[in-house]
């Protein structure tokens, strides 16, 4: 994207979090060009190694696997210590460190606090990790629309604010993957013009994954 438009404006954190906030899009802002337009990409990442697991990776340059998104899986394993999550057996937290899930950052802080609530259903998943880094998805784009949504002079700056979001698939071989899940553009007084269909095709059903349609994003 850099090397396509020039200029990049990182709002992210650990998990892919806004973390910059609603001060740090109000300063994204005052890098638009007269007239221009926002593009806003978020993805939340995950590793799937060779063997398929999910929630790990072996990284270039290293000779054992770690967690990927280490965010994501701490958080979901500082939830499983604390028995607000049902009990999960999957040997890919046993990867993570136990320094890695120190709740002392505050950023991690954040991260457990938004996932605790949206863990309902998992149990019924095909995935557990999948399903976390799909919420980590759904966390992220509510945050993103909270702050597009809250930002009043918006469109002093922008004409146009177009936002895709997916999920980013890290892998060992063969280059990473993007799914896409959301690509919308909004104008002032206008109501948003959903283009995903449009762009990628039809959507992906993850009711497999996600277990149940009151899980699904």
């Amino acid at each position: 994207m850099v090397n396509r438009w020039k200029e990049g404006f990182s709002l992210g954190g650990l998990g892919g979090l806004p973390f910059a906030g609603k001060s740090g899009f109000g300063a994204y802002l005052h890098h638009v060009p007269d007239n221009g337009k926002l593009l806003i990409l978020f993805a939340p990442h995950v590793g799937i190694e060779a063997d398929g697991r999910v929630g790990v990776l072996q990284r270039d340059g290293q000779s054992s696997i770690s967690t990927a998104c280490g965010a994501a899986v701490g958080a979901y394993k500082a939830l499983q210590e604390k028995k607000t999550s049902p009990p999960d057996p999957l040997l890919v937290l046993e990867a993570l460190k136990e320094d890695d899930a120190d709740l002392f950052d505050p950023q991690i802080q954040k991260i457990v606090e938004l996932l605790a609530p949206r863990l309902d259903g998992i149990e019924d998943s095909a995935n557990s990790l999948a399903f976390v880094t799909y919420q980590m998805y759904a966390i992220i784009r509510e945050l993103l629309d909270a702050c597009i949504n809250q930002t009043a002079d918006l469109y002093d700056y922008a004409s146009e604010v177009a936002v895709v979001g997916g999920v980013m698939i890290n892998r060992r071989k063969g280059g990473d993957f993007f799914q896409p899940l959301s690509f919308e553009t909004c104008r002032k007084g206008e109501p948003p013009v959903d283009l995903f269909q449009e762009t990628f095709g039809p959507r992906p059903d993850l009711r497999p994954i996600l277990g149940s349609e009151d899980a699904a994003l």
